[in-house]
């Protein structure tokens, strides 16, 4: 079937215009083909084997940049001629009863000079495969699950409608990503109602259409299978092989392997293996896993061992300065002084050593930190203790030694 956004047609085609912005005016050829008195064809974005895609302005609506598409009828015998219109009024009349932000917007259809032409949205911007190509590389995991859940949900939308739309030819280069609107679902042009008992044509997309589309059973299952195809791609630049199923995780590594499960289910060859509806896999999708970046867990380790090392080095410059600076405990001469209880053993100690009339001293030998001019009395009249002259202070740690042996 035609690819009318064909990748090197339409980007060949770009190339030769002027750059455009809807509802700009442009550069009109001299000469230029008038459709219905207003619709002025500017030039070709692309063709197809039943078509071709111009870019125009609608001069009734301020120079308003659109889209008319011309359905080709030479060539053809009388049945396929008849087909052909078949499709490409089927295609109008789907857009006109269609309503979705991400679907592309139908202006008019009409006929003139004996032949048909569908007028839609002119959608500024590139289709995914343009895209890919241009980027030299596959697209994110994140990128392509916002993508494709954008696309899940107009799949929802369209096989609810009444009756469901079938759209059949999911790919690449059937989805535009619009530089205004983002994601937008174009070229109806196979797509069809979708009834039990619907006639079955056969076509095709290789590598993106199921088995049963290849004899015409189409049914909403059969674009599960398209976009998890389509996804396959976006994640590995490679096109997906005919009639099998779908692991971009073999191509690229990066890909989740929650998410290279889902698209295999979408690829199953057995439909009933498959996601039974759009809604079921929007599900699916929104439970896979939320992915750090790869360098994160480097960027933790290197903030914890940083603050590590600022908290043992900080704690080895307090030991230090704690250590080497005089304990400067100053207590008022001729007062009292108040002990805390000790523990038993030290009680027992200090009965000793006040038995054995020994010289009286504090606890951590305050008497020797105080003060060298100042006398400590003791309140049960034992003889006072004064340091000697050339006697030094002694340092925390050296007086807890000493008292402790």
């Amino acid at each position: 079937m035609p690819d009318f956004f064909n990748g090197q047609s339409v980007e060949a085609s770009r190339q030769q215009l002027p750059e455009q912005k809807p509802d700009a005016t442009a550069k009109v050829p001299a000469g230029a083909p008038i459709l219905q008195d207003h619709y002025v064809l500017i030039g070709p974005l692309g063709q197809g084997g039943m078509g071709t895609v111009f870019m125009a302005q609608d001069t009734s609506l301020f120079n308003r940049l659109c889209v008319v598409k011309k359905l080709r009828l030479d060539g053809f015998d009388a049945q396929d001629r008849h087909k052909a219109m078949e499709f490409f009024e089927r295609e109008a009349k789907i857009l006109s009863e269609l309503k979705h932000p991400n679907v592309v917007h139908i202006q008019a259809y009409f006929q003139e000079h004996s032949n048909y032409y569908l007028v839609m949205e002119y959608v500024e911007g590139n289709n995914l495969q343009q895209l890919l190509k241009k980027r030299g590389a596959s697209f994110t995991e994140a990128q392509v699950i916002e993508w494709s859940t954008t696309i899940l949900n107009v799949l929802n939308y369209l096989h609810k409608h009444q009756p469901p739309v079938i759209y059949r030819d999911i790919k690449p280069s059937n989805i535009m990503l619009d530089t205004v609107n983002g994601i937008k679902l174009v070229d109806f042009g196979i797509a069809r109602p979708y009834t039990e008992n619907s006639e079955n044509t056969h076509v095709v997309s290789g590598g993106y259409s199921p088995p049963e589309q290849y004899w015409g059973a189409a049914d909403p299952r059969s674009d599960i299978y398209a976009l998890g195809a389509t996804m396959y791609y976006l994640l590995t630049g490679k096109e997906p092989i005919a009639l099998q199923s779908c692991s971009p995780r073999l191509r690229n590594s990066k890909v989740s392997d929650y998410l290279d499960k889902i698209i295999q289910r979408a690829t199953a060859q057995d439909v009933w293996l498959r996601y039974q509806s759009a809604a079921e896999m929007l599900q699916a999708m929104a439970q896979v896993p939320t992915r750090q970046s790869s360098v994160a867990p480097y960027t933790y380790i290197l903030a914890t061992c940083l603050a590590t090392f600022i908290s043992v080095l900080a704690a080895f410059i307090a030991f230090d300065y704690f250590h080497k600076q005089p304990a400067k405990i100053v207590l008022p001469s001729r007062a009292p002084i108040a002990f805390m209880a000790r523990s038993d053993n030290k009680k027992t100690e200090e009965s000793k050593v006040k038995e054995s009339n020994k010289s009286w001293r504090l606890p951590l030998d305050l008497a020797t930190l105080a003060n060298g001019e100042e006398m400590i009395t003791d309140p049960d009249g034992l003889k006072p203790v004064k340091p000697a002259a050339n006697q030094q202070p002694k340092t925390v740690t050296e007086a807890w030694s000493d008292w402790w042996h």
